[in-house]
């Protein structure tokens, strides 16, 4: 049996009933335009959205601060120090200079890239970074994608979360967010194409299971810091 995981797994079922033929479906269709804004949509200025946005994620439990393309290195070293960073999971994206390693090196603070194991990434990561593929003003959350370039698990894992948001990656809703992946807009990675697996966060990890009390960090990152690259 050849294909994917979910390919063998359908094709053990067929086999098991005697259906040696996949049935033909029609290709689903779906009207972007069903769902509609309401009467406070959010503004389509670029200027008006980034500071809704910044809004937002703070209020939800995010830090914000703002930087230059030109300063990003330096800004993220600086940030990861100040907040007692001593070893991060590094994305391989473009946005990152080649030069990034050994700043952080040289301010002390350990890599890992995405070959870490498993088990280290557990004991021995104090940070992912990551680099959203979109953030949406409305809510304040960021999105990021499990790809060659990053691991699901930096958002996930780690206990605090450093995410790199280019300012023109911000949509107003999640309306954009969703026609985005139909390929009527292209803040996702500018393909237009859905990736295999989206985590939007929208604040630290939090849980209110025991007794309805909320508690912050048990089950991700107790720490979501975004970065965001004005102009970019």
């Amino acid at each position: 049996m050849k294909g994917t995981a979910r390919d063998v797994f359908f094709e053990r079922i067929r086999d098991a009933l005697n259906r040696s033929q996949q049935p033909t479906r029609e290709p689903l269709v779906v009207d972007h335009d069903l769902i509609r804004r309401g009467k406070n949509s959010v503004p389509e200025d670029p200027s008006a959205r980034s500071s809704l946005f910044k809004e937002r994620a703070i209020a939800v439990g995010m830090e914000v601060s703002c930087c230059k393309k030109n300063t990003l290195n330096k800004s993220m070293v600086d940030r990861l120090i100040r907040a007692g960073i001593s070893s991060v999971l590094l994305p391989d994206d473009p946005l990152l200079e080649n030069d990034s390693t050994q700043l952080l090196q040289d301010a002390g603070i350990a890599t890992h890239d995405n070959g870490i194991d498993i088990d280290q990434l557990y004991t021995e990561v104090d940070c992912g970074i990551t680099v959203a593929i979109v953030a949406v003003a409305s809510t304040g959350s960021v999105v990021v994608a499990s790809s060659d370039r990053e691991r699901r698990l930096a958002s996930l894992v780690p206990p605090n979360h450093l995410v790199l948001l280019p300012e023109s990656r911000i949509v107003p809703d999640l309306i954009d967010l969703s026609r985005s992946s139909a390929g009527q807009t292209a803040p996702l990675g500018g393909s237009g194409a859905l990736p295999s697996c989206l985590t939007i966060v929208t604040g630290p990890s939090k849980t209110a299971d025991i007794e309805g009390v909320l508690i912050t960090g048990v089950h991700g990152p107790g720490r979501v810091d975004i970065l965001l690259l004005e102009g970019c």
